[in-house]
This record gives structure tokens, sequence and C-alpha cells, in this order.
């Protein structure tokens, strides 16, 4: 017996699939990038844009302010590590890595 699934439904699918794969890639590739070797490619000065570009969007970002001076911490974690980066504008000033705990 030879089933007929309609085109407009084999596209659904072969769409679905495509979606969840690329997302399992994006996953992937996010994590392996929070490593102690990226971590060491950080330097102050950085811009956010090339600590991005290292480390992918942060998934975590908090911030303060003391008069014109305002300081925001981005932090990212990995399968091992977590890594958290502070800028001052748009530039690093700090940077700090710990073993993640489980």
């Amino acid at each position: 017996m030879i089933m007929f699934i309609p085109t407009s439904a084999l596209a659904v699918m072969k769409t679905v699939i495509t979606a969840v794969f690329v997302c399992v890639l994006l996953t992937l590739a996010a994590c392996s990038r929070i490593t102690p070797e990226n971590y060491a490619k950080l330097e102050a000065g950085m811009t956010r844009e090339e600590v991005y570009r290292l480390l992918g969007k942060p998934d975590d970002v908090s911030g303060s302010g003391i008069g014109q001076l305002t300081l925001t911490t981005e932090t990212w974690t990995g399968p091992k590590h977590i890594v958290r980066v502070t800028f001052a504008g748009d530039k690093v000033t700090l940077k700090r890595i710990q073993p993640r705990q489980e």
C-alpha cells in the first residue's frame, strides 16, 4: 500500500525539520565558544562587537551607574565555564572566568 502525502504537508515537515536542525547547530556553536582559549583572547579596550564576534551574544546583561559612568556586565554561560565581561561605554574594562558549578 502506497501512502500519498500532500505536497503542502511535505513542505511543512521539511521546514520544521530544517528549523530544528538549525536551532541545534546554533546552540552547539554558542556553547562551544565559551572556553578558556577564547577567554584568553579578550583584551581590555576591545569593543562590544569584537567580544560578540568571539563569544556570541551574552546570556545575561546587568548594568550600574555612578554619576555619568555606566558599567555593564555581560555574562556568557558555557557547558564548563562562565565568562563575565564588564564594559565602560563600549569598551572592555574587566574580564572574569570561573568553572561552572553543576
